[in-house]
């Protein structure tokens, strides 16, 4: 009974899929990965948020602004019926126009004369999307940015932080302390977005996050839908420390970010990753309850999605 049985190498990475409750290994465990991934100092005087409250808040923007492009858009005049309005409208015939149709007139610049005017083309109304609530600023350098960056982001070299006067751009300054609006600053592993998070923080911008853990927590929880690019070696990492040589070979291939066919805007399969990825996390994260099979972390989201209709405010 008091032999020792000597681990195998081969299945020391092998844990079980049973999950026990609390126990001892999983706290250092725990432990371990904040040391590793974060950088948490004593006196922070700034907020951080997590990646997968990220990832919440990307999603729920990005249905809100799909959807209200679908509901936002009037309908463009098609070349054939242009020519059966032959006659002058009727000022009885104004009560029949919607007014989403007379908005698009104003604004494309059509009154009530040009409309008895037969040969007047009414040009297409084109609708800009909302702009999002947060600003995602990349704090390395712009080369750094162009091969990989997460989606959305907007690069914000650290060395402007440097300059005495005009360090931030008009971009900046759309959001700062601006009412529903958050600024989140980012780097690869919190190296960089740390020192620019407290400088930001000293200078007067009080709606300023940091992302917890930089893109290499992100990447570690969302490999896919949020970073575009091939991925630094830093990123790449695995828990002993070592470069993952499967992390490495795929990233072979692939395109850069600032010459990847989609550009820096989300697309379907991006978001449909990342809501599949969240739920899985969530379900790990939060058991379910005993009422019934939904975790409490899922149906607290549903309710606060459900009830407002901007559920990032």
């Amino acid at each position: 009974m008091d032999k020792k049985i000597h681990e195998n190498p081969r299945y020391s990475r092998v844990s079980s899929r049973l999950d026990t409750g609390s126990s001892m290994s999983k706290y250092n465990r725990k432990v371990e990965d904040v040391k590793n991934n974060y950088k948490f100092k004593q006196g922070e005087i700034f907020k951080r948020m997590k990646v997968s409250t990220f990832v919440q808040l990307v999603l729920q923007v990005e249905n809100y602004v799909s959807e209200s492009d679908v509901t936002g858009l009037s309908p463009v005049p098609d070349e054939n019926e242009e020519e059966e309005q032959t006659l002058p409208p009727t000022p009885g015939s104004d009560t029949h126009r919607t007014c989403d149709s007379r908005f698009s007139e104003v604004i494309s610049g059509v009154g009530e004369m040009d409309l008895k005017n037969n040969n007047v083309n009414v040009p297409q109304t084109v609708t800009e999307k909302p702009p999002k609530p947060y600003l995602l600023l990349d704090v390395r350098d712009s080369d750094a940015f162009d091969q990989c960056h997460i989606i959305g982001a907007v690069n914000f070299p650290s060395a402007m932080l440097s300059r005495a006067q005009n360090y931030f751009t008009k971009t900046v300054l759309e959001y700062v302390n601006k009412e529903g609006k958050i600024i989140i600053l980012y780097d690869e592993d919190e190296r960089i977005a740390h020192a620019c998070s407290t400088t930001m923080i000293e200078r007067g911008v009080d709606n300023l996050f940091m992302l917890s853990g930089g893109m290499k927590v992100l990447y570690s929880k969302f490999p896919t839908g949020i970073i575009r690019g091939p991925l630094p070696k830093l990123c790449l990492v695995d828990n002993e420390g070592k470069v993952s040589k499967a992390k490495v070979k795929a990233q072979q291939g692939v395109q850069p970010a600032n010459v990847h066919p989609m550009g820096n805007e989300f697309t379907e399969d991006d978001l449909d990753h990342l809501q599949d990825t969240l739920d899985s996390l969530l379900e790990s994260m939060a058991p379910p309850t005993r009422v019934g099979g939904m975790s409490r972390a899922q149906s607290n989201m549903s309710q606060r999605s459900a009830t407002s209709a901007c559920p990032w405010k």
